[in-house]
């Protein structure tokens, strides 16, 4: 039924293609879209969509929480992970920008007692902004998943870093790096004396009127928020808050927000109300060139069909989201969910295409689309003689894998083999 009204939304939506120029389409289309998703009784996210700094859609489905059946509404806060990083770039360039660091000479210089003399003496705040320093994703590999809830102050980190070694062949190469946003947190202390919440709150928040924007630490009561839910890792298990395996709001993200106050966010940052045109070119320029996305100093960067794109993902236990700005025709969308599900995947995929594919990839989804209503309906057997009526169309591969992915991750192995099997029918 689901992946029905999926085709149905679609032969009805796509059958006028000529009108996806017209912004009204846009948003009936993707509020469409939405309506659909949200069906699956999993689904919880909030969205907010600009265009020309003015917002022109917001809206917010599933629970806050589940157990009180708490709707999310639109100013319901989420965690944001790593979007967060962009928070802490802009005030490193802050800082460069006041002259009181360089972002070229080795971090010791700023934090001269910092624990690790190796990454003390060697690493500067241009390898640490663009992953490009050598340290890796955690202080290790239990880290991520390890309770948190004695980590108050980034002082309280240290000795996570005692035993991190640099990796010299990824030195100057991209390797992400969340070690590395710490350390410019704990830079970002050392220069101006603040904490970075109180950095953030001053400089960024108070600026932009982010009122719903803060750094809450992992045992506090939050007013408004959305609980993050992890999804079962088999058959046996269950839905779980992420209030075990989540983190304080740090450098490296976790900060709470709204999808309005990040577009009160990136409004400022291209408008030059945080830093100047100058600095903020220097953030926005991708640092490497690597397939299908770039990075510059806490920025992702990626072209389709000469549109840019930029903005940051997030993405933790029972946390996803995604803020993009689309240069050319001045869109900016900022998706926030609260369950590790691939929603934000769905969603964001399909604005992507919307506002920045071919017609040929629009007719793709669509095809797609169609495609998995034949097989959901069994009006074509999955195996090599019915797989053969495929494999001359086209056919958007991302959404087959997100469909597949998500049927992974709620244990439907069949469905799931299913569908990311049809990947390879054009092969």
């Amino acid at each position: 039924m689901y992946l029905k009204i999926i085709s149905l939304f679609f032969i009805i939506s796509f059958s006028n293609i000529s009108g996806l120029c017209q912004k009204d389409n846009h948003i009936q289309k993707i509020e469409s879209y939405l309506d659909v998703l949200s069906q699956d009784e999993n689904f919880g996210l909030s969205i907010a969509i600009s265009k020309n700094g003015k917002t022109i859609f917001q809206d917010a489905y599933g629970f806050a929480n589940r157990s009180h059946k708490i709707p999310n509404k639109v100013d319901t806060k989420f965690n944001i992970a790593s979007i967060g990083k962009m928070f802490t770039a802009v005030s490193i360039l802050q800082l460069y920008e006041q002259k009181k660091l360089d972002l070229h000479l080795p971090i010791g210089k700023y934090i001269p007692d910092f624990p690790n003399k190796n990454i003390r003496d060697s690493v500067t705040i241009d390898q640490l902004l663009s992953h490009q320093s050598g340290l890796p994703l955690w202080f290790s590999s239990a880290f991520a998943g390890d309770p948190k809830s004695s980590l108050y102050t980034l002082e309280d980190y240290f000795p996570f870093f005692d035993t991190i070694k640099i990796d010299q062949g990824k030195v100057g190469k991209m390797n992400y790096s969340n070690v590395g946003y710490f350390m410019l947190g704990v830079i970002i202390e050392s220069i101006s004396g603040l904490s970075y919440k109180d950095y953030l709150e001053k400089n960024i928040f108070q600026h932009t009127k982010m009122e719903h924007t803060d750094l809450w630490h992992l045992t506090a009561i939050i007013p408004n928020v959305a609980t993050g839910y992890v999804r079962p890792t088999n058959k046996n298990d269950s839905w779980k808050t992420n209030l075990h395996k989540n983190m304080s709001g740090n450098p490296a993200g976790g900060a709470y927000s709204t999808p309005l106050d990040l577009l009160k966010f990136y409004d400022a940052l291209r408008n030059n109300q945080l830093l100047s045109s100058e600095t903020t070119a220097l953030m926005l320029q991708p640092k490497f060139k690597s397939e299908g996305w770039d990075y510059g100093y806490g920025v992702t960067f990626g072209i389709q069909n000469e549109q840019k794109i930029m903005g940051h993902l997030g993405g933790f236990f029972g946390i996803r989201g995604e803020l993009m700005w689309f240069q050319n025709i001045d869109y900016t969308v900022a998706i926030l969910a609260n369950s590790d599900q691939t929603d934000h995947i769905d969603i964001s995929h399909f604005i992507e295409i919307l506002l920045s594919g071919t017609q040929d990839q629009i007719l793709a989804f669509k095809n797609t689309i169609a495609l998995l209503d034949k097989v959901y309906q069994k009006k074509i057997m999955v195996n090599e003689k019915g797989l053969e009526l495929f494999k001359n169309e086209e056919f958007d591969e991302a959404l087959i894998q997100i469909k597949g992915y998500h049927f992974f991750n709620n244990q439907d192995y069949k469905n799931a083999k299913l569908l990311l099997s049809l990947i390879h029918i054009s092969e």
